[in-house]
C-alpha cells in the first residue's frame, strides 16, 4: 500500500527553504505516530530536515547526485526505484516529500493523509493539486492548537 502524507496551510504551502514553515507539535507527532511502523519515501531536502529521526525508522531517500549519500536512509536515483525497493522492505509506504515526489506519486499512491492547517504562513513549496486523484473522504479529525486548527483527513481514490 502506497499512502502520501502531506501538511499544509490554508494557502497549499508545504516548504520554505527545504524545511517546515511552521512548528506544531500535534501535527509532528500526528506525523511520527501515524508513520511509525512503515518506510518513508522522502527527498534529499525533507531527509535533511528529518534526518535525527530517520536512525529509528526505515527511510529511502531520493537523489539524482551519485555522489551524496545519507547516513540513516538507503537511497534511491527515482522514484520508481525507491518503490522497489521498498517493496523488498515489506512494510506500508509514507510518501513523504517535497513538491515533486508528491506531484509524481499523486496518480499512484492509495491513500491521501492531509493536514489542513488552518493559518497562513510563508514559504516558497506549495502541495500540487491532489483534487482528481483523492475524491472521497474516509475521515476528518478536528483540534485546535495553540497556533492553528488543523484538520486531519485521509482520502482516497
Amino acid at each position: 500500500m502506497i499512502n502520501i502524507i502531506v501538511a499544509c496551510d490554508q494557502n497549499r504551502l508545504i516548504g520554505k527553504n527545504g524545511k517546515l514553515p511552521w512548528n506544531i507539535r500535534e501535527d509532528w507527532e500526528y506525523f511520527l505516530k501515524t508513520t511509525q511502523k512503515g518506510t518513508l519515501i522522502m527527498g534529499r531536502h525533507c531527509y535533511n530536515d528529518f534526518e535525527e529521526h530517520a536512525q529509528d525508522r526505515s527511510v529511502i531517500t531520493l537523489s539524482r547526485n551519485q555522489k551524496i549519500k545519507f547516513p540513516h536512509a538507503l537511497k534511491a536515483g527515482s522514484l520508481k526505484e525507491s518503490l522497489s525497493i521498498a517493496k523488498e522492505l515489506n512494510q506500508v509506504v509514507w510518501i513523504c516529500g517535497g513538491r515533486e515526489i508528491y506531484e509524481e506519486a499523486l496518480g499512484i499512491a492509495d491513500y491521501l493523509y492531509l493536514t489542513e492547517i488552518k493559518a497562513e504562513y510563508s514559504g516558497n513549496v506549495y502541495l500540487p493539486p491532489w483534487e482528481k486523484y483523492f475524491t472521497r473522504e474516509i475521515s476528518r479529525k478536528s483540534i485546535q492548537t495553540d497556533s492553528a486548527e488543523l484538520i486531519f483527513r485521509v482520502l482516497t481514490k
